[in-house]
């Protein structure tokens, strides 16, 4: 038995399929010829089969474009214990300051460091979001006469823990990022 008299699956007849889309699409093929070669494709049962709706046509192009070179992934960076300590600082001043304490960590201790600036811009960036999201909740809560007010506690839940995960994160020297955070500030 040769191979070419093994039967095909669908999931070769469906890649056919594509090739032929694709010739069609390059123009390689014309609307009569696409029609009875994807016709003669879906009927295959066997391989010589399939294979025979690509009779008469070249090979595929080779691609003018030159690939990617393959690049190595940049080193993990390593944060001093002053970076991580700032870091950690800037999360937390969202604490009793909102964002200002970090905004002020930011233009101070972010300029002589980048991590610390990273952490401090993101802390920022989650408590203005966290702000707006409590200012909108208070405006629909006025609107809707009270019925929204649940949200209050539940958002600031949310704010508190993701404040301390925030905080221990850039302890530990890790790239936190805020998951609900509208990144305003770059």
């Amino acid at each position: 038995m040769s191979t070419s008299d093994l039967l095909v699956t669908p999931a070769q007849r469906d890649r056919a399929v594509e090739i032929l889309q694709e010739m069609y699409a390059d123009g390689r093929l014309t609307h009569l010829e696409f029609d009875t070669r994807i016709e003669l494709a879906l009927k295959a049962r066997t391989r010589s089969e399939l294979n025979g709706c690509f009779d008469g046509l070249l090979a595929r192009p080779v691609p003018t474009y030159a690939p990617v070179a393959f690049t190595r992934p940049a080193p993990v960076q390593k944060y001093d214990g002053q970076a991580r300590g700032l870091g950690m600082v800037s999360h937390w001043l969202g604490y009793p300051t909102f964002f200002v304490g970090p905004a002020v960590v930011m233009a101070t201790a972010g300029k002589k460091n980048p991590a610390v600036r990273k952490h401090a811009v993101e802390a920022v960036n989650f408590q203005l979001s966290t702000l707006g999201v409590f200012a909108l909740i208070g405006v629909v809560t006025g609107i809707t006469e009270g019925f929204t007010g649940f949200l209050f506690p539940l958002v600031g839940m949310v704010w508190f823990v993701l404040t301390g995960i925030g905080g221990l994160a850039a302890l530990l020297g890790s790239d936190f990022r805020y998951p609900f955070s509208f990144r305003l500030i770059k």
